[in-house]
């Protein structure tokens, strides 16, 4: 069965690293002496020579892109994740090689990906995958009740927010194959308050 995401390879062009980078540079910079004494890890070093991820101590150019299956017939409800794992294996199997080929080393991936299937691409395919948690942009489920547009000034959604995160974090650590977090996706779209108000909140 053929994917969309498949049936899409052809017309998509390998992402540049400068989408990923605006959010890895907002994290943390490290010099080249902590890099030294913490390796085996992703960092953004700044040294004499500029700004720039490093991955195992080595320089690392980030060439990637949203990936997702939805077999033809299904919308964005589906889930690979939720499928048995030979339909799972079959479909990073077609796919995972078709991205390698186009020089793909990284994909994005929403918060449901499993930390198993993260490390089977990484170990197979050798690409990376940055987990994406997109802080309430499409609504949120706050004490039983659906949010469909959050207000960010509100602290119980902030708590709340808040500790999932750090729960994917932990969920993920160690984690061969997993690479950053990055947190949202436009979520200064479709919300009620204005950029006004968005820069008034503590």
């Amino acid at each position: 069965m053929k994917s969309i995401g498949t049936h899409l390879l052809s017309r998509m062009a390998v992402r540049s690293a400068a989408f990923f980078m605006v959010f890895i540079l907002s994290v943390m910079l490290f010099s080249a002496e902590d890099l030294a004494a913490d390796a085996g890890k992703a960092r953004v070093v700044k040294d004499g020579e500029g700004i720039r991820l490093q991955v195992d101590g080595e320089d690392f150019m980030v060439f990637g892109m949203n990936w997702d299956y939805f077999p033809i017939g299904t919308n964005y409800l589906f889930s690979i994740w939720e499928q048995p794992d030979d339909f799972i294996i079959e479909a990073l199997d077609r796919e995972m090689p078709l991205l390698k080929e186009m020089g793909v080393n990284v994909i994005r991936q929403y918060v449901g990906i499993p930390p198993r299937w993260v490390e089977y691409i990484y170990e197979k395919y050798g690409i990376y995958t940055i987990v994406n948690h997109p802080v309430g942009r499409y609504g949120y489920t706050l004490d039983g009740v659906w949010i469909p547009s959050v207000d960010y000034s509100d602290s119980r959604f902030r708590e709340a927010v808040k500790e999932e995160i750090l729960d994917v974090a932990e969920n993920f650590r160690g984690v061969p194959g997993m690479l950053l977090f990055l947190l949202g996706n436009e979520n200064n779209y479709g919300l009620h308050w204005t950029s006004v108000e968005a820069e008034a909140l503590p």
